[in-house]
């Protein structure tokens, strides 16, 4: 497919499609590997990935999408959890790395966001992940439509990404199947 829009699952967004941008951006940060992130073997405790994930999100927010996530959460009451998370960690980051957090949209839902979220050193993956964030009012706990603010800015990060099937098989965006290594090498 060489149309974005078409390789993007867009759910009951017609303009966010026409929007989309032909080259879309990855939203980056470099975060230097510190101590704290790590266990007693010197390297990044999983958990603390995750961390760094979410601080991921909410640069994004503020910066990528001129949404303070400050504001969103304590002003207009609306949360971005986290929903649904798959990672797979390629090699380990140690104390001292400068590790770059990037993430792309793959699909805009009615009141969800799909993200791939990459972390790199230098050119070497060290974990991917396959992130589902859900716009909830705050008052309710119950999902809402993602607001229209942040929905106009999302499409400048839209872009196909390759998935994984159950089988094995990687279907990247030209459709065609590979075979994996069942994750040991992810890229």
């Amino acid at each position: 497919m060489t149309d974005l829009s078409n390789a993007i699952a867009f759910v009951g967004d017609a303009e966010a499609r026409k929007s989309a941008p032909a080259r879309p951006a990855m939203f980056e940060r470099e975060v230097l590997v510190r101590f704290a992130h790590c266990d007693p073997a010197g390297i990044v405790f999983y958990p603390q990935y995750f961390v760094l994930l979410n601080g991921l999100v909410e640069d994004w927010l503020a910066d990528g999408l001129g949404t303070s996530f400050a504001d969103l959460i304590m002003t207009r009451r609306l949360g971005i959890p986290t929903v649904r998370m798959d990672c797979t960690f390629t090699r380990p980051s140690r104390m001292g790395d400068a590790l770059v957090l990037g993430l792309t949209v793959t699909r805009i839902g009615e009141s969800s966001i799909n993200l791939d979220v990459q972390g790199r050193v230098g050119d070497e993956l060290r974990l991917r992940a396959r992130q589902t964030l859900v716009t909830m009012d705050l008052e309710t706990m119950k999902s809402v439509a993602i607001p229209t603010d942040i929905r106009e800015r999302l499409g400048r990060y839209c872009q196909p990404v390759p998935e994984i099937a159950p089988d094995g098989l990687s279907i990247p965006a030209d459709g065609t199947r590979r075979e994996t290594d069942g994750g040991k090498h992810a890229d």
